[in-house]
């Protein structure tokens, strides 16, 4: 039942917050491509840009140098190290897991020791 409650709280909480955000403040200034309805004109004096149709945007990035080779280098061992990192968490949740299982058959067979029973 209190799983249910937190649930629905939590559908609420989530309702109000997105009737606030979102259904509130339809007046406000849009950024350019998510406005209502396209302009003529862009927001700057004299401008005779055509603003893009609802949805779309355009941000202006300026001009960067790729990355250096250290920073390659780095992003590579990097890489490297989550792999290592990953296959031996990997192995060891196999690992528990398969002990785990041996030590239930274990336990169904009679035998807490860890012996196996004589054949």
């Amino acid at each position: 039942m209190r799983y249910l409650a937190a649930m629905l709280v939590s559908l609420g909480v989530g309702a109000v917050v997105y009737v606030i955000s979102m259904r509130t403040g339809e007046d406000e200034v849009h950024a350019i491509g998510f406005e209502p309805e396209p302009s003529g004109h862009d927001g700057f004096a004299g401008s005779t840009v055509d603003s893009p149709p609802p949805g779309y945007t355009y941000l202006q990035v300026p001009v960067t140098r790729g990355p250096s080779i250290g920073e390659r280098f780095q992003g590579l061992i990097g890489s490297l190290a989550l792999v290592a990192v990953a296959m031996v968490g990997v192995a060891g949740a196999l690992y528990a897991v398969g002990w785990a299982v041996g030590r239930v058959i274990r336990s169904f067979l009679g035998n807490d020791d860890g012996s196996l029973p004589p054949p």
